[in-house]
Formats: C-alpha cells, structure tokens, sequence
C-alpha cells in the first residue's frame, strides 16, 4: 500500500483519531469518484470524520481527482495498491488504515445524502451496522442507466449492504472484512455478524443514488462473476434466498429439457423454445421486481428488451459455479 504525499494522517502526529472513517473503496471509477466525495466531505453532521480512498490498483485518473481535492480537504487521505486486489482486500486495507471508534464505507460510485452520516450515526445506538437502500441495486444498476425505467424501493437480500454501511471498530474487530473476497464480501459480513450476535439494519427511508458506469458488456460480464459467486454464498452458508430459488427452477427446467432433447422426446427446436420461454420466466419475474411498468411504460418495456443477456448470464454463472461450490470453504477472517 502506497500513501499519497498529500494525505497526511493528521496535522498532528498526537491528534486524536476522527469519530468516524469513511473508506472509499475505487477501481478505475474517474467518472465517479467525484460526486461521491464531494457528497461525503460535505456532511451536515456535528461528527469530526476523515474519508480515505482506497484506490485499488487503478490505472486511470482515479487517484489524481483524488489528490486534486486534498488541498481543499485536510480531513481527506489516499492510500493505493500497486495492483487490482479485489473489494474484499480494498475494504480491509481501509479498515486496518482507520483508528476511528466507527468506520463507515461506501462505494465510489455510490452519492450519499447530506445527512446520511447524522441518520446513520442515530441508527447506531441500537445497532452494530446499518446501511441506507442504493437505488438502483447493483444487478440492475446497467438496465436503469440505459433505460431510466421507474425503480421500486427495496432493500438487498442481506441485511445490510456494503455500498453504503457504517459500523462499530467492535464489530469489525470481531468479525473484519475477507481480504480474499473479490465479490460477496458484504453478504458474507452480514451473514458472519449475525452468526456472532450482532445486530444489523437497513434504514428503509435512507436512500443513496447508485451510478455506476460499467457497460453493457460489462454487465453482463459481471453478472457471470455475480452468479458464480451467489452458487458460493449458498453452500457456504446454507442461506436461501428468492434468487436461489428461481435459479434452481430453471436449472431444474433447463436440466430436463436437455435430458428430453437427447432422448429424442423433444426435436432441437421446441427444445431451445422451452429453454429461452424458462430464462424469460425467471427474467420477466426479476425485472417485475426491480422496475415498475408506470408511469413509464416504454421504460420499463426498454428494460425487458435489455434484460435477457445479463439474466442468461447470472443463470448460467450460477450453474457453472455448482461443481466445485459444496467443496468451497468459508472465506478466511
């Protein structure tokens, strides 16, 4: 890890640490990066709190916007990985560079409220981790920016989500971040915490604005990745969720129909009718609960036409990933 000449820890080599540390976590977002700190470092709190930027192995001008609002913001440090380490290892390099009694993260693509560290702040005094509802999720983030369909408000599957989460130096002492985890890592914070007792929250009238720039391709991509992982998450902790649930219907459908086919019950046609009729009944019920058909119906229809490739992948992620996952353990602490 590499720290930048500007960022020094403190004006003060015995200054006490900040109520709270931000850690923003970035990989080659220099579209991004910038409306996310700006927010941050404008916080309508009474709170003293630093923002430190992980940036982890960007080759683009990430770091150099950075750095360009350092000057402006003593309270503001970066720290780099020479190399692309993955979120998991990003989150911990954050969380072991903090000294604060509470560290928060969020994503750098990810805009924040003015007051989302006071509302927070007050969530914790009965709780060890909350989070606010990114809008829109990450599996649908590419469809909204291509189609601006009308989003539905709803939290994730786990009980707090890593775009936008603060938590106690307790809780992360007892349970950190994986710094093996290239994706997951804030369902297997989730599921590890309550595993230890500890009580999380998703503050339902907390919204952040979720822009992330990845393209179609991208998406797609990174839905592959995604299902891989979510096959993973299943066998490692024996969680059932709804996506579960679809996946393990189509690939049940999908499964009889290729036995069909070389049985010689079904021809080849009706057999890859019977197969694109099962991925858009689970992608039809996926985009139903993502966006709303009104009040912008083409929209939302514009988002049924996107939406198949990136389905198609996750499912076909999640299959792949079914061989070596009941062997696959618990990531590391």
């Amino acid at each position: 890890v590499t720290r930048s000449p500007l960022s020094p820890r403190a004006s003060e080599s015995n200054a006490m640490p900040p109520d709270v540390s931000i850690i923003v976590i970035a990989y080659n977002e220099e579209r991004r990066i910038g409306p996310c700190l700006d927010a941050l470092l404008s916080q309508n709190t009474p709170v003293v709190y630093e923002v430190i930027v992980i940036n982890d192995g960007s080759s683009d001008a990430t770091a150099k916007i950075v750095e360009q609002r350092q000057g402006r913001h003593p309270s503001l440090r970066l720290l780099s990985h020479t190399t692309n380490r993955g979120r998991g290892a990003a989150r911990r390099t954050g969380q072991d560079a903090s000294d604060s009694p509470w560290i928060a993260f969020v994503d750098a693509d990810i805009v924040v409220p003015p007051n989302w560290l006071r509302r927070c702040m007050e969530e914790l005094s009965s709780a060890s981790g909350v989070s606010g509802i990114a809008q829109p999720d990450g599996d649908c983030a590419v469809i909204w920016r291509l189609c601006q369909a009308t989003l539905r408000e709803r939290p994730g599957s786990a009980e707090i989500t890593g775009n936008n989460l603060l938590l106690s130096r307790d809780a992360l002492n007892r349970v950190p971040f994986s710094p093996t985890a290239r994706l997951g890592e804030d369902f297997r914070l989730a599921k590890l915490m309550k595993e230890n007792g500890l009580e999380l929250r998703t503050v339902r009238d907390l919204k952040v604005v979720h822009r992330e720039s990845k393209t179609y391709w991208q998406g797609i991509t990174w839905m592959w990745k995604s299902g891989v992982d979510a096959t993973s998450l299943l066998f490692e902790f024996r969680v059932v969720r709804l996506p579960d649930i679809a996946w393990a219907t189509w690939l049940v459908g999908f499964g009889t129909v290729v036995v069909s086919a070389l049985l010689g019950v079904l021809g080849v046609g009706p057999a890859l009718t019977l197969v694109v009729a099962l991925t858009l009944m689970v992608d039809v019920s996926f985009v139903f609960s993502r966006f709303k058909p009104r009040p912008h119906t083409m929209r939302f229809l514009g988002a049924l036409a996107l939406s198949p490739p990136l389905m198609l992948a996750y499912l076909g992620g999640r299959s792949a990933g079914l061989p070596l996952a009941p062997f696959r353990l618990r990531h590391p602490i």
